[in-house]
């Protein structure tokens, strides 16, 4: 099992130019938990994905997904 680091969000999201992504830069939360749904993603799917598709999907439904993730948190 491959374990995603929070060094690897942090770059996707700092390539990625959409102000969500920017807040969500400044929240190791956040980033910790993007990491940790990916590897899971991963591990109980086997659909291969990349990390930025995975950030970009929950960048996409952020307002659904709530809580930290909400673009008005």
């Amino acid at each position: 099992m491959t374990i995603t680091t929070i060094q690897e969000v942090t770059d996707v999201l700092a390539d990625i130019d959409d102000n969500l992504a920017r807040k969500w830069l400044k929240n190791d939360i956040i980033k910790k938990n993007l990491a940790i749904s990916y590897d899971f993603w991963l591990e109980d799917t086997h659909i291969p994905m990349t990390l930025k598709e995975h950030i970009l999907q929950y960048l996409a439904h952020a307002e659904e997904l709530g809580g930290i993730f909400s673009p008005d948190a």
